[in-house]
C-alpha cells in the first residue's frame, strides 16, 4: 500500500510540474539602458551574443560591408575589449551572432551567422569558433562551418540550443509567416545540405520585413525573437523548438530603437539586452521579474 501511494504522489507531483510549466508566463521589468556602446568600430551591430566564459561581455558584429570580424565589448561601460578578426570567413552579410556549447560540449562556442540577402546573394554559412579564453585584438581560426540551402530568400536570426544544435528564422515581408528550420549537428563541415523541405512556419506575421534576431536562453527553454518594435517570447520545456514555435508568443518589454536588430540572454537568464545599429546606441537590459522556469 506504501508503494502504491509513493507511485500516486510522484504521478501527481509530474502532473503538477507540467502543468506550471505549461502555465509559466514571463515577467521581466521595462528596461532601462545599461551603456552605450562607445567604439567608432561598432557602426551597424546587427547581432549580440552573451559571452559564456567572461563575465558582462558581450559579442557582436557589423552589418553587410564589413569585414570578417567581431566585436567585444563590456556590458558595463560599453567599451571596446577587442576585435576578433576570423581567419578562414568570409564576410557577404553577416546578420546574427549566438553564443553556446561547442559541438559535443567540448566548450564554448560563438556561431556567425552569413545568412543575409543583402550583399546580393544567399551564402546561407554558418561560421564557428571556440570562444577565446583571453580578450584584446587577434586572429582566431575557424572551428568549423555548416552551409545550407532552403527556400527561404534572407535570413537574420541563428541560434544555438544548450546543446550546440543550431536553428534559423528567415526574414520574411509584412503579411507573411516566417519559418523556422534545424541545421542538425551532422551537416558540419560536409559541405553544403539542403533543407528545402525542412522547418516549419511560426505563427507570428511580419508588420515590416522581420524578424531580424534571436536568441535560446542557456538552460534550453526559453527563446526570444527581435522584430522591429517587439519582442517576442516562447517557453519550451521539453526541447521542441518547432513544436513550440508554432504557437503564438508572449511579447514581453522593449524600447523603441533606431534599427533594433539584436537580442540576447543573460548567460544567468536573469534577463536579456537589445541593441541597435548606428554609432554611440544604448545597451538595453531587462530584468526578470520573479524567478525563471523550473526545469528539469
Amino acid at each position: 500500500m506504501l508503494h502504491l501511494l509513493v507511485v500516486f504522489l510522484a504521478i501527481q507531483s509530474t502532473v503538477l510540474c507540467n502543468s506550471v510549466f505549461r502555465r509559466y508566463v514571463p515577467h521581466f521589468d521595462n528596461g532601462r539602458a545599461v551603456t552605450h556602446i562607445t567604439s567608432s568600430s561598432i557602426n551597424e551591430a546587427s547581432g549580440i551574443c552573451a559571452s559564456r566564459v567572461h563575465k558582462n561581455v558581450i559579442y557582436t558584429h557589423n552589418d553587410s560591408g564589413d569585414t570578417h570580424r567581431i566585436f567585444a565589448f563590456s556590458a558595463e561601460n560599453g567599451h571596446r575589449l577587442g576585435t576578433i578578426t576570423i581567419d578562414g570567413a568570409h564576410s557577404r552579410d553577416w546578420e546574427d551572432i549566438a553564443c553556446g556549447p561547442c559541438a559535443g560540449g567540448s566548450g564554448h562556442c560563438i556561431y556567425i551567422a552569413d545568412t543575409g540577402g543583402n550583399a546580393g546573394g544567399d551564402e546561407n554559412t554558418i561560421y564557428r569558433i571556440r570562444e577565446p579564453s583571453h580578450l584584446g585584438d587577434q586572429h582566431v581560426s575557424l572551428d568549423s562551418t555548416l552551409k545550407f540551402s532552403w527556400d527561404q530568400h534572407d535570413c537574420e536570426t541563428v541560434m544555438v540550443d544548450n546543446h550546440g544544435e543550431v536553428y534559423v528564422v528567415s526574414k520574411v515581408s509584412a503579411g507573411h509567416h516566417p519559418k523556422f528550420v534545424h541545421l542538425p549537428s551532422y551537416a558540419w563541415g560536409t559541405g553544403r545540405r539542403d533543407y528545402v523541405s525542412n522547418g516549419v512556419y511560426m505563427t507570428i506575421t511580419s508588420r515590416s520585413y522581420n524578424p531580424v534576431g534571436g536568441d535560446i536562453s542557456p538552460s534550453g527553454h526559453e527563446v526570444l525573437i527581435k522584430a522591429y518594435g517587439h519582442v517576442y517570447y516562447w517557453y519550451v520545456p521539453n526541447g521542441d523548438y518547432s513544436e513550440q514555435l508554432k504557437k503564438p508568443p508572449v511579447e514581453i518589454p522593449h524600447h523603441w530603437e533606431q534599427q533594433g536588430e539584436s537580442v540576447c540572454f543573460e548567460p544567468n537568464g536573469s534577463g536579456y539586452y537589445t541593441l541597435s545599429e548606428g554609432h554611440n546606441q544604448p545597451l538595453y537590459y531587462f530584468h526578470r521579474q520573479g524567478q525563471a522556469p523550473i526545469t528539469g
